[in-house]
């Protein structure tokens, strides 16, 4: 399970840094809570990637903006193994990540969206 939920997180990723509008509007922490961050919902992503990145909430820590996004799983995906999990509970969070909102480089921002999106992975 683990290893299928890591490389369509990777998956997810690579789609995202293939685009500078898609990493510059995850960046900037754009969408409201409960919409779909990535990928787009369009051609065969939800199947062939087989996850998403959700939108959370814009939270404040020690003064500084984040916003959340959440990891989950899609139903449909080719994958037997994403498909089963999301055939349990397509609305479970896998993993979740705070990225500043801030005005950084807007690669390593979303560079290190996805490396703690990695680490807090559920095993």
């Amino acid at each position: 399970m683990s290893r299928a939920l890591k490389e369509s997180l990777k998956g997810l990723k690579t789609w995202v840094m293939a685009s500078p509008s898609r990493v510059a509007k995850l960046a900037r922490g754009e969408g409201a809570p409960g919409t779909r961050a990535a990928p787009a919902q369009a051609g065969n992503n939800d199947k062939k990637i087989g996850v998403r990145l959700d939108n959370a909430d814009t939270i404040i820590k020690d003064g500084k903006k984040f916003k959340r996004y959440k990891f989950q799983v899609n139903r449909g995906a080719d994958n037997p193994t994403l498909k089963t999990l999301a055939d349990k509970n397509s609305h479970e969070v896998w993993s979740h990540a705070d990225m500043p909102v801030d005005g950084g480089d807007p690669q390593e921002v979303v560079d290190n969206l996805f490396d703690d999106l990695e680490k807090n992975l559920k095993k």
